[in-house]
C-alpha cells in the first residue's frame, strides 16, 4: 500500500508562476478578515437575537452543500486560471454592492445572510480551481506541494485572521461601510494578480476523451470518494471538527462583546479573532514539516484532538487573554488540518477528477458548518452560549472516541 507520507529532499525554492496564487491568497484574505468581523458586527447591530445571527453563518456556510457538487465538476471542464479570475470578480462586486446597503442604511440579516452566501459560493468554486493549479504547477514533487499549501495557508491566516479583522472591526465603527469597501477592493486586485498564472493547455485525454454529463461527472467524483478510505476517512473527520468549531464561532461575537461573557468593546471583537492567526501563521510554515514525521491520518487526528479540550475552556473564562491564547491554540490545530488535507487529495486524486473530488471532500468536511452554525444557535437560545461550547467539546470528543481506533491502526497499515 502506497505510504501517505512522501519522502523529501531537499527544500525547494516557489517559483514564480505559484508565487502569484501565494500574493494573491494574501490581497484577498486581507479583506476577507475585514469581512468576518465586518458582517457579524453588522448582523448584530440588527438585532441580538442568538438564532438571527447564527443564520448569517449558516447562509455563509450553505454553498457546500449546495453549490458545490455542481462547481467541482464544472472546475473540472473550464480552465482553472479563468475561474480563479471570474471567482474574484464575481464576489468583489457582490460585497461591493453590500458596502452600498450598509451606506445607505438598508442593511438587514437576510440582506446579509444572501451576500454571504454568494460570497461563499465563490469560494468554493475559487478553492477548487486554486488547489488544482497547485498541483498542476507542482506537478509530482510532494515537498514543494506542502510548502505551497503552508505558504497559502499561512497567507491566508495572517490576512484573514490577524490583520483583516481588528482593521475590519476598528474600521466598522468609524463607518460600517467601510471594510465591505476594503473587501471588494481585494477581491478585484486578486483578480488582477492572477493573470500573472500561466495558462494551463488542455492535456490528450481532455481533448479526446468523450464528455461526461454533469449528473455523471458529479457522480464519479462522489463514487470516488467514498471508495477511497484514507480520503472518505478524513472528510468524515473534518465534518465532525467543523460542525463543532461552527457552533462555537457563530456565536463568537456574542461571547466577545456580551457582559456575561468577556464584556469586549466591538473594536475588541476583531483583536479576538486575530488571535486565531498567532497559532495559524506558525502552524502553516511548521505543518509540511509534521507531515515529514507523520502521515496525514494523524497528523489530523492529534490536531482535532486539541479542540475537544478548547471550547470547554471558552466557557469556563471570562478573560479575554485566556480566551484569545485558546483561539491562538485553535488557529495552530486548523492550519495542520488544513494543509494535511490539501495536501492528502492532492497526493491521491487523479488529476482529472480533483475538482470533483476537492468539493466532494468538502460539501461533506464543510457542509457539516451550517447544521453546526444553527444547532449552536439553538443550543444557545434554550440553555446559554457557555452551553454550546460544552456541547461543542462532547461532540468532538465522541467523535474522536470513535475514529481514533481506526484511523491509527489504518495508518499504521501503510508504513
Amino acid at each position: 500500500m502506497e505510504d501517505a507520507t512522501a519522502p523529501v529532499r531537499s527544500r525547494p525554492t516557489i517559483p514564480g508562476r505559484l508565487r502569484a496564487v501565494i500574493a494573491a491568497a494574501s490581497i484577498s484574505s486581507i479583506g476577507d478578515g475585514a469581512w468576518t468581523a465586518a458582517v457579524p458586527l453588522a448582523a448584530a447591530a440588527v438585532t441580538r437575537d442568538p438564532l438571527a445571527v447564527s443564520l448569517v453563518s449558516a447562509a455563509a456556510l450553505l454553498p457546500w452543500l449546495v453549490v458545490s457538487p455542481l462547481a467541482g465538476a464544472l472546475v473540472d471542464r473550464w480552465p482553472h486560471r479563468l475561474t480563479l479570475i471570474a471567482a474574484d470578480s464575481i464576489r468583489g462586486l457582490t460585497v461591493a454592492l453590500i458596502a452600498l446597503l450598509v451606506l445607505v442604511d438598508e442593511i438587514s440579516v437576510p440582506v446579509l445572510a444572501v451576500g454571504a452566501f454568494i460570497v461563499m459560493a465563490g469560494a468554493v468554486f475559487h478553492g477548487a480551481a486554486a488547489q488544482s493549479v497547485v498541483a498542476d504547477l507542482t506537478d509530482h514533487d510532494a515537498d514543494l506541494r506542502h510548502r505551497v499549501n503552508g505558504s497559502v495557508s499561512a497567507a491566508e491566516t495572517a490576512g484573514a485572521s490577524l490583520i483583516g479583522p481588528p482593521a475590519g472591526s476598528a474600521s466598522f465603527v468609524l463607518a460600517p461601510w467601510l471594510p465591505f469597501v476594503a473587501d471588494a477592493v481585494s477581491f478585484i486586485g486578486s483578480a488582477a494578480l492572477l493573470r500573472a498564472v500561466p495558462k494551463q493547455p488542455p492535456t490528450t485525454d481532455e481533448v479526446t476523451a468523450p464528455r461526461e454529463s454533469l449528473r455523471s461527472a458529479i457522480w464519479s467524483g462522489m463514487t470516488w470518494l467514498a471508495r477511497h478510505r484514507q480520503l472518505r476517512t478524513l472528510a468524515l473527520l473534518t465534518g465532525a471538527a467543523n460542525f463543532t468549531t461552527t457552533m462555537v464561532y457563530a456565536l463568537l461575537v456574542l461571547y466577545a462583546t456580551g457582559s456575561d461573557g468577556l464584556g469586549l468593546r466591538d473594536r475588541d471583537y476583531g483583536l479576538l479573532i486575530a488571535a486565531l492567526a498567532i497559532g495559524g501563521i506558525i502552524g502553516g510554515p511548521l505543518s509540511p514539516r509534521l507531515l515529514r514525521r507523520l502521515d496525514f491520518h494523524r497528523a489530523v487526528i492529534i490536531a482535532m484532538s486539541v479542540r475537544v479540550l478548547l471550547w470547554p475552556l471558552l466557557a469556563l473564562t471570562s478573560s479575554a487573554v485566556v480566551a484569545g491564547a485558546a483561539l491562538a491554540v485553535a488557529g495552530f490545530a486548523s492550519s495542520v488540518v488544513t494543509v494535511s488535507v490539501v495536501s492528502a487529495r492532492q497526493h491521491f486524486t487523479p488529476r482529472d477528477m480533483l475538482g470533483r473530488v476537492v468539493t466532494t471532500f468538502r460539501t461533506l468536511g464543510n457542509g457539516a458548518g451550517p447544521l453546526g452554525a444553527l444547532f449552536g444557535g439553538i443550543v444557545a437560545s434554550k440553555w446559554g452560549i457557555d452551553a454550546c461550547f460544552w456541547t461543542a467539546g462532547g461532540l468532538m470528543a465522541i467523535c474522536l472516541v470513535v475514529a481514533s481506533r481506526t484511523v491509527l491502526r489504518r495508518s499504521s497499515a501503510t508504513k
